[in-house]
């Protein structure tokens, strides 16, 4: 199976977007079409069918994949400057309309010349239109293409009839006919601006969305073509999609990490910002997660494949799979539906605008029809379309710009009902780092013991190199591994408890034991006594504190769960400013999901951080869910949404950017409720011109497309800065 996402073009609303879906099930395919983007996206068998066969499923749809790069003569070309032009020389017309009594604008205004207008816009701009509307009868979906169609060709032949009755009656269509007895009125500049406004209108759209799209975070992922495969002594270079889950890579300095994996051996530099927008490099080393799609600046590394190129994050955030295969939210539900029966519903009050300008206002059936023409072209059947979709892409993407990738439809409309946010500590609330926090012992022990640990890479090791200034010089080769006990050198021991047993304790270092029992300590010893001990303990989040004291401000309640000891728990707590009623301790992967129950009676809407295995049954115990920085596979498929970068604070910014997303999506329905409910009552009363509809409908959309597309770069809530 491949798995691609390919642009498609003419697609401008959401019945668009369900015919493309339409013409590929026909093939049995199941596709999600991002209308933001113009794209779809798809799983295809490629020995069943061929991408030109699919190409054609969706053209006779009326729309065109693009499967290739190949430049092909652009349409657009030609309806560029044909709209252009009789939009001006309509305009120009309508002047002489209006009674302007000059001879320069009658040359534009004359029957003939409308006639020969209307004609051009009526092949060149008009067919189109016509050809995608009845493409998609064929799928039983009557779209916002039928309503153009519809209105510009009712408006040009009612006009044509129109022409040829005048014609009949004597009125020479270029001599000046207007205000005769007898002579009636045409319609062609109505067909002329439905068709160039409305064409106009949707390029501009489409112009915008591509500006928007170069400030799109995911364009700046480059997926890697080649992988460095070691079998035994040997490395062979091949397709990064023929990569299989346990192959072990090796990656050099300068290359790109072809899948997600887990490094075994080597350390050096990642450059993260293609995935998570982060400017400074991070340290790997052994045992730690890295992420396809991003770059080793220095190595080289061997790594553990643990995902094939297609299921790795960069494949998912190319192509939307997070978004787009997920439930969707209950508005974007609300949205489809409308829009799936505007469109029918806007022809049947066509058809009452008509009898009630024919019957209740006394016109004649020729401004009966225009009538009719008018609530057809005002009407905006776009606007719920898109109402959910642009401003959801748009906040899924301003949320993976500040390092949060959302994988449901619904997370924006889960986010504004969180009322606690409920924190795993280790991994979550600290980095899952160690530091010394106290030491004891004479600095010439302290010197040695640096000068020991600098032959190992182990966290504590690591840890007690940074704690220490000096180090003594001895030869490392006389170093030894002692396994899982510690470090070896000469009658000296650097290790665990297990490494003093037996042997003498100071009172002193009892009482720093005592002192420090939650903490996790470091023995150094010789053959007789213990010499110095260390306790080290985990870093707290370097925005731990303001984390909680952001989401505090905003009235959202802050727990923390976690399996320490009630002390350490509560010692933790008081740190980052939880309040103590408000920590559970020495808690199992069992009882977190009974804890998680617990606080959601209390609470009702909850938000869960976790890191790890243990955390899978809290994560899916919880209304909304975050995987951390260096979560767990399983928790990163068990949560609602991924924190892509360490800093915690970025959880602040998940839920500000959703509520604004949430309420641009409540903005873009009030607008399109109210602007049908306005317009398509003045239209059936003649008070909005029929040549200014087209163009108030364009308005609207452009107004709504300008209105979602600004969620892009919202910037959410700025950090308080540190005094």
């Amino acid at each position: 199976m491949k798995k691609l996402t390919l642009e498609v073009k003419g697609m401008y609303c959401s019945h668009c977007s369900k015919a493309v879906e339409n013409a590929l099930k026909e093939a049995g395919i199941d596709s999600k079409v991002d209308l933001t983007h113009n794209k779809v996206s798809f799983s295809y068998d490629d020995e069943k069918y061929s991408l030109p066969y699919l190409a054609r499923l969706v053209k006779r749809a009326g729309y065109t994949l693009v499967i290739d790069d190949k430049k092909k003569f652009d349409y657009n070309k030609i309806l560029v400057p044909v709209s252009i032009i009789i939009l001006i020389f309509t305009i120009l017309g309508m002047v002489h309309h209006m009674g302007a009594d000059i001879p320069f604008f009658f040359y534009f205004g004359n029957d003939l010349a409308f006639l020969i207008y209307a004609t051009i816009a009526i092949i060149v701009l008009g067919i189109p239109f016509m050809i995608r509307a009845f493409k998609a009868l064929r799928y039983k979906n009557i779209g916002m293409d039928f309503l153009i169609f519809f209105s510009s060709y009712i408006s040009y032949f009612l006009s044509l009839y129109i022409f040829i009755i005048n014609t009949r009656n004597g009125y020479l269509p270029y001599q000046m006919n207007h205000g005769q007895s007898g002579y009636m009125m045409t319609y062609f500049d109505t067909t002329c601006m439905i068709l160039s406004i409305i064409t106009l209108g949707h390029l501009l759209i489409d112009k915008i969305k591509i500006k928007a799209d170069k400030n799109y975070q995911k364009a700046v992922i480059e997926p890697p073509k080649y992988a460095n495969v070691v079998y035994g002594n040997e490395i062979e270079k091949i397709d990064v999609d023929h990569v299989d889950k346990g192959d072990i890579l090796k990656v050099l300095a300068g290359e790109t990490i072809p899948v997600d994996g887990k490094i075994i051996e080597g350390e050096g530099l990642i450059d993260e910002s293609s995935m998570t927008g982060e400017s400074r490099q991070r340290l790997v080393k052994a045992d730690d997660n890295i992420l396809g799609g991003t770059m080793l600046v220095s190595g080289p590394i061997k790594m553990k494949a643990e995902k094939i190129a297609l299921d790795s994050l960069y494949s998912s955030i190319i192509n939307e799979s997070y978004v787009l295969d997920q439930k969707k939210g209950r508005l974007s539900r609300i949205s489809d539906k409308i829009a799936s029966i505007f469109t029918p519903t806007i022809i049947v009050i066509s058809i009452i605008g008509f009898f009630i300008a024919y019957l209740a206002l006394k016109k004649n059936i020729e401004d009966s029809i225009i009538t009719a023409v008018s609530v057809l072209a005002i009407s905006c059947p776009c606007a719920f379309g898109l109402a959910v979709p642009i401003s959801s892409y748009s906040g899924y993407d301003c949320a993976l710009n500040h390092g949060v990738l959302f994988k449901t439809g619904d997370t924006f409309e889960k986010v504004k009902k969180v009322k606690a946010v409920i924190f795993d500590k280790t991994g979550t609330l600290t980095k899952g780092e160690l530091k010394v926090i106290d030491m004891i012992g004479k600095d010439e022990y302290f010197s040695l013991v640096k000068a020991i640990e600098e032959n190992s890479l182990h966290p504590l090791s690591l840890a007690i190199q940074k704690a220490i200034k000096t180090s003594s010089e001895i030869d490392s080769k006389e170093v030894s591994e002692i396994p899982s006990l510690g470090l070896k050198y000469k009658n000296y021991i650097v290790g665990s408890y297990k490494t003093i047993e037996n042997k003498e304790i100071k009172e002193e270092y009892k009482a720093f034991i005592e002192h420090n029992k939650d903490a996790s300590l470091v023995f150094f010893s010789n053959d007789v006594e213990v010499l110095a001990i260390f306790a080290l303990d985990d870093v707290l989040a370097d925005d731990a504190k303001e984390t909680i004291a952001s989401l505090k401000a905003e009235n959202i309640k802050c727990y923390m769960l976690t399996g320490d000891k009630k002390e350490y728990a509560l010692k933790m707590a008081r740190e980052v400013g939880i309040d103590e009623d408000k920590v559970y301790y020495e808690a199992d992967p069992k009882n977190k999901a009974e804890i998680l129950r617990e606080i959601k009676e209390k609470d009702h809407f909850t938000c869960y951080i976790g890191d790890g295995i243990n955390d899978t049954l809290a994560l899916k115990e919880s209304s909304l869910s975050f995987a951390s920085y260096k979560a767990s596979e399983v928790a990163c498929s068990s949560a609602d949404a991924l924190l892509l970068k360490p800093e915690l604070y970025n959880i602040v910014y998940a839920l500000n950017i959703s509520k604004k997303t949430y309420l641009n999506i409540i903005e873009n329905f009030i607008w399109a409720i109210a602007y049908n409910i306005a317009m398509i009552p003045l239209a059936i009363m003649g008070i909005i011109p029929t040549y200014l509809c087209a163009t108030l409908m364009i308005v609207s959309n452009l107004t709504l497309t300008l209105n979602s597309l600004r969620i892009k770069f919202y910037k959410p809530s700025k950090r308080r800065k540190k005094r």
